[in-house]
């Protein structure tokens, strides 16, 4: 009854042919012992309790297939792993919510039969989280006309379409049936594909950077939010170039151009978005720019009281941030605690006066910390002390957000987000706490995709238990002898009952 529903009709139906052949047989080989049994006095008592027995077992082959039945038009997944290692990320169920009610999107799966078992139970998480998700799997042998059409040369490839797919032509192709590249091509086919700049010529982080000091790893995760990322050399340009949804300015070392600057500024004040991350104790004419923006990057460093373990409270440059203003870019740090880690930081600031357009605090520092200003001390003689007079004392902003008005009616209006620390998206740093969602959650909040705005990843993790040698030695010996030995003495116990 479970192989009806569960398996090939083939092979159910062979299960069920077999049955009713051995019931046969063994009707034939019986035939005599129930005449025998029909004679007896007992007959009657026997019969009654006999058709119990039939019409219990009836009922409960009768029941099973019912369940068996609605397990299957109405599935449920249970994952009791730790880390929830068979479930969909919280991120990827949010793109799958941005499918449109009125559209859908369709898998193509090619595979032999048989075969990529693992690729086939990831694109069933997907089909039992939306029913806007359509997964159709076909043998290119058996359906060389599809492999023709999509250009399939090789068994694994799935293919992703807004709608029903109808050519190769406006697809995704993808060959890694993992969660991350499938998400990634279903967010491609549902949204448009923007393209973020890193500035350079300035000392800036290089994004193709592999290195501990580079952003290659914000670079693919960028790239993983359908993001496309290129460098800028605005030197060599008059203008930032019109394919530009955002610019990021990733901690330069040396002075923009005057020239370069203004041109920053028309592409802000006309609709576009900037990301300024500027390292503390480098001084460059970025900050007065920046002033003009309304925000103000304080030449100091912040100073954090922080508790370690068997020191008590300690004073550090690396401060972890868990207050958060109120902000698409937060909103989800906020509802998860999720702290982020930042490392030799400015303190940024609005500035005195009335300033057109939002602004944000995105992260503040905690009541104990403080901006230091007194540098010199700091990088000379290694120390720092609250000087209530020239210092700030916290809390302390170290990030701002802040949103001009669209130059013309109808239009985009321009977005900033100034930090004053650009390590905390290096790849040293990027996996750090929720270091990688605050980035991202910038990125797409500066390009204009605040509903795919990043939330905490899936962090796989091994699920063991953690035992002594005492604890181990224990459990070996009730397994090994206990555990066999309490078996055997049951058996004995119970031929003995029977015996006598």
């Amino acid at each position: 009854m479970v192989g009806l529903f569960t398996a090939p009709l083939w092979l159910a139906g062979v299960h069920l042919g077999l049955g009713v052949v051995l019931l046969i047989v063994a009707a034939v080989r019986g035939l005599g012992e129930f005449r025998e049994f029909l004679t007896r006095d007992t007959t009657r008592r026997g019969a009654k309790y006999g058709g119990n027995v039939v019409l219990q077992s009836v009922a409960l082959a009768i029941i099973l297939g019912l369940l068996a039945y609605l397990s299957v038009r109405h599935s449920v997944r249970w994952d009791l792993t730790e880390a929830k290692l068979h479930s969909l990320t919280e991120a990827t169920r949010e793109v799958l919510a941005q499918i449109p009610e009125d559209d859908y999107v369709e898998i193509l799966a090619f595979y032999l039969r048989g075969g990529q078992m693992a690729g086939r139970e990831a694109l069933e998480l997907y089909r039992y989280e939306s029913d806007r998700v359509d997964v159709k799997t076909h043998d290119p042998v058996q359906r060389p006309d599809l492999a023709e059409r999509f250009e399939i040369r090789s068994e694994g490839v799935l293919i992703v379409c807004r709608g029903a797919c109808e050519s190769a032509k406006g697809t995704v192709r993808v060959t890694e049936p993992t969660e991350q590249e499938l998400t990634k091509a279903i967010r491609s086919v549902i949204s448009e594909r923007k393209k973020l700049y890193f500035l350079t010529g300035h000392g800036e982080g290089n994004p193709d950077d592999e290195r501990a000091d580079g952003f290659s790893q914000a670079k693919r995760a960028l790239e993983d939010e359908n993001i496309e990322v290129a460098s800028l050399l605005l030197a060599k340009l008059e203008e930032v170039s019109e394919d530009a949804d955002a610019v990021i300015i990733a901690g330069p070392d040396h002075s923009l151009l005057d020239r370069e600057l203004d041109a920053l500024d028309r592409y802000l004040r006309g609709g576009g978005s900037l990301l300024v991350m500027a390292e503390p104790i480098v001084v460059s004419n970025l900050e007065g720019r920046v002033r003009e923006w309304g925000i103000e990057l304080g030449r100091d460093i912040i100073v954090d009281q922080q508790i370690q373990l068997f020191a008590g409270p300690q004073l550090g440059v690396q401060p972890i941030i868990t207050d958060y203003g109120s902000h698409p870019i937060t909103e989800d740090l906020i509802a998860r605690g999720g702290p982020t880690f930042f490392r030799l930081a400015r303190s940024v600031r609005a500035v005195d006066g009335d300033v057109e357009g939002d602004l944000v605090e995105l992260a503040r520092t905690g009541h104990a910390s403080w901006a230091e200003t007194d540098l010199e001390w700091f990088a000379g003689e290694g120390r720092v002390a609250l000087d209530p007079e020239r210092d700030r004392p916290g809390p302390v902003a170290l990030g701002i957000a802040r949103e001009f008005e669209a130059p013309a009616e109808g239009g985009r209006e321009g977005r900033l987000v100034v930090v004053g620390d650009a390590d905390f998206a290096r790849n040293r740093y990027i996996a750090e706490f929720y270091n990688a969602d605050l980035f991202l959650n910038m990125a797409n909040w500066l390009v204009g995709e605040e509903e795919f705005i990043s939330i905490e990843r899936k962090r796989p993790r091994a699920s063991r238990v953690v035992m002594t040698a005492q604890q181990l030695s224990t459990f070996r010996y009730l397994a090994i002898f206990i555990l066999p030995e309490l078996i055997l003495l049951v058996g004995i116990l119970n031929w003995w009952q029977r015996r006598n």
